[in-house]
């Protein structure tokens, strides 16, 4: 998983060395100096690439709230300096963490999601990358056509975009090797396995060779050849061992248990399906421990999925989430009011009072939005800068109007107040409804608004100005607040 920086290429080598070896302590200790070196030089997208590798190797540990600490700190420069596809990177991660807690579901909707930003943002690594996880959560809930299907589709993408990535066509290869032992296709099975085993990553990862062992074993276990497959699985779990890999370990040692009991040393059973217990007790007990801590935001997952929706700043929703909400909106029909509004002379509060005052402005006006608009079927969202958007649905229009000017009162009549300095400001507001103006998407309804609000600047300031577009008609009524 990875931003779209990259840091120098030692670095960057180090890390994916280390990190394909299953060696995540050391790749770890790598991000950290690197995140040391991006704090001194004010680099964060540096910063974010080191958070989110910190975060994948805490994943691949079993360590969920270490973890959560990366993905937060992640989350916190996504907001402020990142786009879609740094929201595309947080999603892939929330959708691995659920994998880990074995929360299928969450996962499933996360994974789902992350295929829909990488088709939005044409990604094909990554939309690879979402298909596989997508195959190998069917594997988990033992939906194994789908499985099957998924994975086909992922190599589909991989033989066109991705071909020399020896990693991810490993992964694809071993998820359809699983697939096709679990529909008891095995001579496709040993087909794909044995492309699994000619593959350099294979060859070169202690922890791909694991994999690929346990995969092995699964199919010599189905041929009906079980001192093999035990053979196959002692050596699986001391590569697994060495590479601290939670996840496979514990599918190691429930194999491990079926093969014993297959023949009939139930001593040899006993002990690895005791393990097995032991590390879903672990497992259970750190699941259980999250959600007693459900106050504390850093292991509450809940509120990270709340909290990647939520601009830092303000309070309020971020863009992604404002855009993704309004595009589900539309599709149902419903009447679309937009409302884009931003603060006059914005600038000038910055030059003159600096760029810490102007933060406190802009937290200020998203309180005020939470304050005043509290009503279902609406969202208040920062668009960037001081601009900020509200949505509301299926509002009658006298309601609409007085909410709407109620709170153009409201965020008027503040005083942001501090040691030296007090200030006042007027906002300008853009306004658009899909009963003026036909919108599929969010795009084309803010746009509307946007030209609403320019104008709104145009005909001096502190006033609202609604704006329809119909069959390339333009219309506009202002109300000056003053």
């Amino acid at each position: 998983m990875r931003v779209k920086y990259k840091p120098n290429v030692q670095v960057d080598t180090e890390y994916d060395y280390l990190y394909a070896a299953g060696r995540y302590e050391e790749a770890i200790d790598v991000m950290r100096v690197f995140l040391e070196e991006c704090d001194r030089t004010k680099n964060p997208y540096g910063a974010m690439l080191a958070h989110i590798s910190i975060a994948t190797c805490y994943y691949c540990m079993g360590q969920s709230e270490p973890a959560f600490q990366s993905i937060l700190l992640y989350k916190k420069l996504c907001d402020e300096y990142g786009a879609q596809y740094e929201q595309y990177n947080l999603c892939h991660l929330q959708s691995l963490i659920y994998e880990y807690e074995l929360n299928y579901k969450k996962a499933k909707e996360s994974t789902e999601e992350c295929i829909h930003l990488a088709r939005s943002l044409n990604l094909p690594h990554e939309l690879c990358i979402s298909y596989s996880m997508l195959s190998y959560i069917h594997l988990m809930t033992e939906q194994y056509e789908d499985a099957l299907t998924t994975a086909q589709d992922a190599l589909a993408i991989a033989e066109l975009h991705t071909s020399k990535d020896s990693r991810i066509q490993c992964h694809i290869h071993s998820l359809l090797s699983i697939a096709y032992v679990s529909l008891d296709r095995l001579p496709e099975a040993a087909f794909a396995l044995e492309i699994t085993g000619r593959n350099p990553f294979t060859q070169s990862s202690p922890l791909e060779r694991s994999r690929y062992l346990y995969i092995q074993s699964l199919l010599t276990f189905k041929e009906g050849d079980i001192q093999h497959a035990v053979s196959l699985l002692t050596e699986a779990e001391t590569l697994a061992f060495t590479t601290q890999n939670s996840s496979l370990l514990k599918r190691v040692y429930l194999q491990q248990a079926h093969a014993y009991e297959k023949l009939k040393n139930f001593e040899l059973a006993y002990y690895y399906m005791k393990k097995y217990t032991q590390m879903m007790e672990g497992l259970y007990k750190e699941c259980v421990r999250s959600k007693i801590e459900e106050l504390d935001i850093q292991y509450n997952m809940s509120t990270l999925e709340r909290l990647a929706n939520i601009d830092s700043l303000s309070g309020v929703y971020t863009r992604h989430y404002l855009e993704s909400a309004c595009d589900q909106w539309l599709r149902t029909k419903d009447h679309i009011c937009c409302v884009v509004f931003d603060v006059d002379d914005f600038k000038t509060i910055n030059d003159e009072y600096g760029h810490l005052v102007g933060d406190e402005v802009i937290k200020a006006v998203g309180q005020m939005c939470r304050h005043v608009i509290q009503e279902e079927q609406t969202i208040v969202g920062r668009y960037g800068g001081d601009e900020f958007v509200i949505l509301f649905r299926n509002f009658p229009e006298e309601h609409l109007m007085h909410k709407i000017k109620k709170l153009f009162q409201a965020l008027t009549g503040m005083k942001i107040t501090g040691q030296n300095y007090e200030i006042q400001f007027t906002i300008s507001m853009g306004m658009v409804s899909t009963t003026s103006v036909i919108a599929g998407q969010f795009k084309q309804l803010f746009q509307v608004a946007d030209q609403a609000l320019y104008m709104a600047k145009n005909q001096g300031k502190n006033q609202i100005v609604t704006l329809s577009n119909t069959n390339s008609h333009t219309n506009c009524s202002s109300h000056p607040l003053s």
